[in-house]
């Protein structure tokens, strides 16, 4: 296993590589823009999930690309090594990577512990190398469990969809598949963006019950729950709504992270692991080695080493293997 500053290598794959890797063969964890780029003369693994949300997302780009899938829970093997991917509650597809070479390794990539109203939390997986994303990792990211987060955020729906639009917020993958559940939860059919509108169509394709929804296409008026991409929310769309639906519009929107924006409401809903979360991982999965990935990863790597754990941040750096840390 070789660490690069292009993602993490095993003999012929590269698993999600930032930029064109010299390996033919690149294994996607999940279908974030993050982590996928779809280089020429390159062959890609991932789950049909997460292949099915790579050709939606970027349909105009995958002319004569070349797609494996690889199924949860089936081993594949390679020239020196299998690998077998395990669910890991953070989309539609996303994966944890279980490595079998001279050591066992797992990738985390971004997961979630906790359940969701729609996908079960990661299982922990025994490994001698843990390669754990730790985007939250500093204490004060702490997130509610679902039977905490949930009912408040159906009574908020229920509230003020009947006095005026609720408009909820969040990324077009992953988060707005969640909070379509929720609206369905509170009892509203909720109108959609159209790029959450064909991703919600890939959920429903592959079983994930997110409840009804309709497609945004001058409909406003007939619904009481819009859900948007953040990216298209502002002032300017509130007042718009306002002035031509004649409703109030109460917002909010759904994340980790503490968001200056112009939403009444931010609910700390999230698809990655907390703080809480990353110690438990770490202390179920109890390898010989962790190495901490993304976000706080050098304070995250410290508290665990103050745990007991040997644990290193992974650095931006040309080239290294496991052995040298």
């Amino acid at each position: 296993m070789l660490i690069s500053d292009n993602g993490l290598v095993c003999g012929e794959v590269c698993v999600d590589p930032h930029k064109k890797p010299s390996q033919e063969k690149v294994l996607f964890t999940h279908a974030h823009s993050d982590h996928v780029k779809l280089h020429k003369d390159k062959i890609f693994f991932a789950t049909p999930q997460t292949n099915e949300l790579i050709k939606t997302r970027y349909a105009s780009k995958i002319k004569d690309k070349i797609f494996n899938d690889i199924s949860f829970n089936k081993k594949q093997k390679f020239d020196n090594f299998s690998l077998e991917l395990a669910e890991n509650g953070h989309i539609l597809g996303s994966s944890q990577v279980k490595i079998v070479a001279d050591k066992d390794y797992v990738i985390t990539s971004d997961f979630r512990l906790k359940d969701s109203l729609i996908f079960k939390g990661a299982k922990p997986i025994k490994s001698d190398v843990l390669v754990l994303e730790t985007t939250f990792g500093s204490p004060e990211y702490s997130f509610p469990s679902n039977e905490e987060i949930l009912p408040e955020m159906i009574s908020w729906i229920e509230k003020n969809a009947k006095s005026g639009l609720v408009l909820l917020s969040g990324y077009s993958l992953g988060k707005a598949q969640e909070l379509t559940a929720i609206a369905n939860a509170a009892g509203f059919t909720p109108l959609v963006h159209d790029s959450i509108y064909e991703l919600n169509n890939v959920y429903k394709k592959f079983g994930v019950k997110v409840g009804k929804y309709e497609k945004l296409n001058h409909n406003l008026k007939d619904f009481n729950v819009l859900i948007m991409p953040p990216q298209l929310v502002d002032r300017h769309l509130f007042s718009t709504i306002e002035h031509f639906d004649k409703r109030r519009v109460a917002s909010a929107v759904a994340t980790g992270w503490p968001y200056k924006g112009y939403f009444d409401k931010i609910f700390p809903l999230s698809n990655h692991a907390d703080y809480n979360d990353l110690i438990a991982y770490a202390q179920a999965s109890d390898p010989k080695l962790i190495l901490t990935d993304h976000g706080f990863c050098e304070e995250f790597a410290r508290k665990l080493n103050r745990l007991g754990f040997n644990a290193k941040p992974l650095k931006q750096h040309k080239q290294r293997r496991i052995g040298e840390y």
